[in-house]
């Protein structure tokens, strides 16, 4: 792994440390992966609840899709089948839900608390094939890092 992704991991750790609220967590870990790249486009959080994700803290183009149900798009899809979703072109996947334009590339990667999905890190590129085996496994172990905060800040185990 390049020394800038562990540079990533780690300020991601510290960041997490220090935040004290789901939202704070969410909106300083939103701001320290979208810096880690001038090519992503639009990056966020949704959230589960009431059945469906729900748009958290993002970075880039406003978005209609502020509430995705579980069988849409390639967010509800990785939600569904609780494993990463990249999608090389987006413009080829009928799943798709447009945040912008621009965008040709997506990585979904859920937050997994257990067996259970409590939401996901959305990255949209505009550039076609994008993202790599590297930037699934980072985006991987920042949502464990990720929820492991989450859990402490709500008080479950």
């Amino acid at each position: 792994m390049s020394k800038k992704r562990n540079q990533l991991i780690d300020n991601i750790r510290i960041a997490m440390a220090n935040s004290h609220s789901e939202q704070e967590a969410l909106k300083v870990a939103v701001e320290l992966i979208d810096g880690f790249s001038e090519d992503y486009n639009w990056t966020g959080f949704y959230m589960m609840g009431d059945g469906a994700l729900n748009v958290g803290p993002y970075i880039g183009p406003e978005t209609e899709h502020t509430r995705i149900e579980l069988n849409r798009g390639i967010c509800g899809a990785a939600v569904t089948s609780k494993k990463t979703v990249m999608v090389d072109d987006v413009l080829s996947d009928p799943r798709f839900l447009a945040c912008s334009l621009s965008t040709r590339s997506e990585i979904v990667v859920p937050l997994m608390d257990g067996n259970t999905c409590i939401g996901e890190i959305d990255i949209d590129s505009n550039q076609p094939s994008y993202f790599t085996d590297e930037d699934r496994e980072m985006l991987e172990e920042i949502a464990d890092i990720i929820v492991a905060r989450l859990r402490k800040i709500s008080g479950t185990k």
